[in-house]
């Protein structure tokens, strides 16, 4: 396997078009690579990488060769991914539970719309297209019909994706702007775009590449803010109960307004906004995307935010014991590793423990 064909199967991976063998073969290659610092991709990381993974991994015997194709294959496809392995922490004999496991949500969604029908989105697919008069799934089977009585659609109906706890789905609306939906989310949408403006309004987290159109901007509404786009990506965690919502962008320009004030973002920059106040800042945008690609980062991100995503990703409730919520970690790990796997990783810094009992987590000092 050359990294061409890795960087193929990663794309698949991500847009969850993947076999179970092939899903199998990426996260265990992920899940046996724990580098101790970011992977630049070059020459002199893969030859790092290599060093590590051979020191790890290397056996004896018959087995010797084809292993190593496949550490080459994890070289280049760490390479590629960027992955990081913070967490880690094997030289400590830190005791680790044995969990109940959960697995890792998948696509699911359901499509309510403006007359009331609901589709309940094929969770084989992992993307749907919204056009004037049908639905059609990314591989251009027809989901569903989305006509309300109106032949050319309506731009006062509005149609709404919904994604329960444990699920996700993208969205190409009518426009070519993509959108994908993560866990507990909504995105309300019109049956058709009006003449001067793309509007639509989000509850919880998405991440949004809007199709450039010079004279139809694009807005977001949530809760708090209003941001507005010509063509651009960004991503938008507006989750009720929330104390701030998150606009993060990653290319282009966005203008964010507020009852409080207006605020332009340039690439690399996080707006924070609360109900009093708009804070930004320059981020690195990596983790704040990369639920989309099919992984959980932890960007020295809170115990209670970390928590809260888990909780969201694989539907379980979180249950806090004397333990401190404000402890911070770093790390990255699979999307689709079964609940173990994340919880394992966090208990090797012997900061946290787990109780995993049927849907419920609770976390212990």
């Amino acid at each position: 396997m050359d990294e061409k064909e890795l960087t193929k199967l990663l794309d698949r991976y991500k847009r969850g078009n993947c076999t179970a063998a092939e899903r199998r073969l990426v996260e265990s290659l992920h899940l046996h690579t724990y580098p101790v610092a970011p992977i630049a991709e070059d020459a002199a990381a893969k030859q790092r990488t290599w060093r590590r993974l051979r020191k790890e991994l290397l056996i004896d015997g018959a087995k010797k060769a084809r292993r190593i194709q496949w550490l080459a294959a994890a070289a280049s496809l760490i390479a590629i991914a960027s992955i990081v392995w913070l967490l880690r922490s094997e030289s400590n004999p830190i005791p680790v539970h044995q969990f109940v496991d959960i697995a890792a949500g998948g696509n699911k969604a359901i499509l309510k719309m403006a007359n009331g029908e609901t589709v309940t989105l094929d969770s084989a697919q992992n993307g749907v297209m919204i056009l004037s008069d049908k639905l059609l799934y990314t591989d251009s089977t027809l989901a569903g019909n989305l006509r309300n009585g109106d032949a050319e659609g309506n731009e006062t109906l509005n149609n709404e994706i919904v994604t329960p706890r444990g699920g996700t789905y993208q969205i190409v609306l009518g426009d070519c702007t993509r959108v994908w939906l993560n866990a507990e989310s909504k995105l309300t949408f019109p049956q058709r775009f009006a003449k001067s403006k793309r509007e639509v309004a989000l509850v919880g987290e998405a991440y949004f590449e809007v199709a450039k159109s010079k004279n139809h901007p694009f807005i977001v509404r949530t809760a708090e803010q209003e941001i507005a786009v010509l063509g651009t990506s960004f991503n938008v965690a507006a989750y009720e109960g929330e104390l701030s919502e998150q606009t993060t962008l990653v290319e282009g320009e966005i203008r964010i307004a507020t009852s409080q004030r207006t605020q332009q973002l340039s690439p690399g920059e996080q707006a924070l906004v609360t109900e009093n106040e708009v804070a930004v800042g320059k981020v690195d945008t990596a983790p704040f995307v990369a639920w989309k690609s099919g992984f959980i980062a932890f960007n020295e991100a809170t115990l209670e935010q970390i928590m809260a995503d888990i909780s969201r990703w694989y539907d379980i409730d979180v249950h806090f014991e004397g333990v401190d919520k404000q402890l911070r970690f770093g790390g990255t790990v699979s999307r689709y590793a079964n609940v173990s796997e994340v919880l394992r990783r966090l208990e090797l810094t012997g900061q946290v423990h787990f109780n995993v009992s049927e849907r419920r987590i609770v976390v212990t000092p």
